[in-house]
């Protein structure tokens, strides 16, 4: 008979079960974001019991417990809905996992909330995160620096453990780091196992920002530390032991490989990234009330760009990535949803920050340490569409602010009681079933990219190709475009020009365009061909075409 010891019991095994076994696993991937990384799926998996689990403990404590700061969470995201119901929303199913994860992370908030854990149970859950992290840093070092064997190398199947970018890894670490430091003044008990793990953290943690060669790690590790150093002085010879494991572990780290990045490399990603800004701004601006639509950034600001780039041929080359997002979270929201999507993160924003500062001070920037890495990187990168595993972490420390400094209510639930334990079984089982079929698709298209896309029988065995979206479709029509070339099929051809034509208009992938151009030379129309090349000439500048 489950009940609340049960259910907290449950909700601490599955924290295990994740973070020391379930998040190191080398799972092969094609690379991308969202779900079309399977460790991101299993992370959702994990999150989607915890949200079960807890909407289940309100139907058995007949209570729902919220705070001031939910309730800021839900007035946010209210706000950050509305222009769905705008005029230019009609690619807006293109950001469904944008906005369905924004969500699930304030469900998640909830759902936490009503496990009723003391401080205690949130120290040993942030271990647990810890631990988790120090088992990342701790593969990834030895794939570094021990012989070649068949363990190492299935494990060294990740370049950056299950992070699968470098600059995702460095937050990664350095989250762990900064909560290391944090954890010397939150937590009194500092018993041998935990000060193992503390100190562990910045040792092998450092060991590989010097091979990794990533300005968001060392910016955000500087800034975390910095401001968790300044909350934490009065501890000063624990302070010290920490500090010299953090420099030791550096020192370790500069006789490892690093990644070679020429000063070239750097200097282009900086002024990359500083035209990505200046030019969504202008889109900002052109947009300022209503933006321009959910889903419409890729196509409105490769389109703004090619524009810009053919008056002035001085604006920095992009090249021919594909913008799916302006590495700048706050922006992107912004572009896309105008100012009632800047209002509701500011109502997100100012409600956590009003948690920190009428808390006690000290306590607040201690907190305030732990996301700071993560909230950086937010700002120049996309760390939660690349990583879930951050999502979940800058969640679970939002929790524990929330938990100790903001204001709780409480609603009897009694009526409620079946309906919530209903709901939540319902929807567990669904998300369990979209995610378990999300991840045998994933394996599936790994398995036919890797295999050199020669076996099409494999893709007949997905079972939920909405999880892949876009790349599942592309990849069927690519298939479809190789049969027609191969039989001169005009009805399959034509059928391709449709298609690409309407999937251009919210995804102008130049791959596409390609394709679009051979599909219309194949038909007759060669004055289609060329229309459909300068197009793309247009919207990637100094892009060579070669053809197959």
């Amino acid at each position: 008979m489950l009940n609340n010891l049960t259910i907290n019991l449950s909700s601490k095994i599955f924290f295990i079960a994740y973070f020391l076994i379930a998040l190191h696993f080398p799972l092969k991937h094609t690379g991308g974001h969202g779900l079309y990384l399977p460790f991101n799926i299993i992370c959702w998996i994990f999150i989607s019991i915890i949200i079960g689990l807890g909407l289940f403990k309100i139907g058995i404590s007949r209570k729902i417990y919220f705070s001031k700061y939910f309730l800021n969470c839900c007035y946010g995201f209210a706000l950050i809905l509305i222009p769905l119901t705008y005029y230019n929303n009609e690619h807006s199913i293109l950001s469904f996992n944008k906005i369905a994860g924004f969500g699930f992370g304030i469900i998640l908030l909830f759902a936490l909330k009503q496990f009723r854990f003391n401080k205690k149970d949130n120290l040993h859950l942030i271990y647990l995160i810890l631990m988790g992290i120090l088992i990342q840093g701790l593969l990834k070092l030895c794939t570094q620096t021990l012989p070649n064997s068949q363990f190492l190398s299935l494990i060294s199947n990740l370049d950056f453990g299950a992070m699968a970018q470098k600059n995702i890894f460095a937050t990664f670490l350095a989250t762990g780091i900064t909560i290391s430091l944090a954890l010397i003044s939150l937590d009194k008990d500092h018993s041998k196992f935990k000060n193992m793990i503390i100190f562990s953290i910045p040792l092998v943690g450092m060991t590989q920002f010097y091979p990794l060669q990533s300005k968001m790690g060392y910016i955000s590790l500087f800034l975390g530390v910095g401001i968790g150093f300044m909350a934490s002085m009065k501890k000063g010879k624990t302070i010290a032991i920490w500090m010299g494991c953090l420099f030791f572990g550096y020192l370790i780290g500069m006789n490892i490989n690093r990644l070679e990045r020429s000063n070239t490399d750097i200097k282009h990603s900086i002024s990359t990234r500083m035209s990505t800004y200046l030019l969504t701004c202008e889109i900002i601006k052109e947009n300022p009330f209503f933006g321009i639509g959910y889903g419409n950034f890729l196509s409105t600001f490769r389109k703004h760009y090619a524009d810009r780039k053919a008056s002035d041929s001085s604006i920095q080359t992009i090249g021919n990535n594909n913008m799916n997002h302006p590495h700048n979270e706050v922006l992107f929201w912004i572009v896309e949803g105008g100012i009632l999507s800047f209002l509701g993160l500011l109502v997100i924003a100012g409600g956590l920050i009003a948690t920190l500062w009428n808390g006690r001070r000290k306590k607040g920037w201690i907190f305030l340490s732990m996301i700071i890495p993560i909230l950086v990187h937010t700002q120049l990168e996309l760390p939660f569409y690349i990583s879930t595993i951050h999502w979940f972490i800058f969640i679970f420390i939002i929790f524990m602010i929330d938990n100790e400094l903001g204001n709780e209510y409480e609603l009897d639930a009694t009526k409620l009681g079946f309906l919530f334990k209903s709901f939540s079984i319902i929807c567990t089982s669904f998300n369990l079933i979209y995610f378990s079929t999300a991840l045998h698709t994933a394996i599936l298209i790994t398995k036919f990219e890797r295999t050199g896309r020669i076996d099409p029988s494999i893709l007949v065995k997905v079972k939920n190709s909405h999880a892949w979206q876009k790349k599942y479709e592309t990849t069927i029509m690519k298939l479809d475009l190789e049969i027609a070339k191969a039989t001169k099929d005009k009805d399959k051809l034509s059928s391709y020009v449709n298609w690409a034509k309407s999937y251009l208009n919210h995804s102008p992938y130049l791959f596409i365009y390609y394709d679009l151009a051979k599909a219309y030379e194949l038909l007759g129309h060669g004055e289609k061909g060329w229309e459909i090349y300068n197009q793309a000439k247009h919207l990637y500048p100094g892009v060579d075409w070669k053809d197959d």
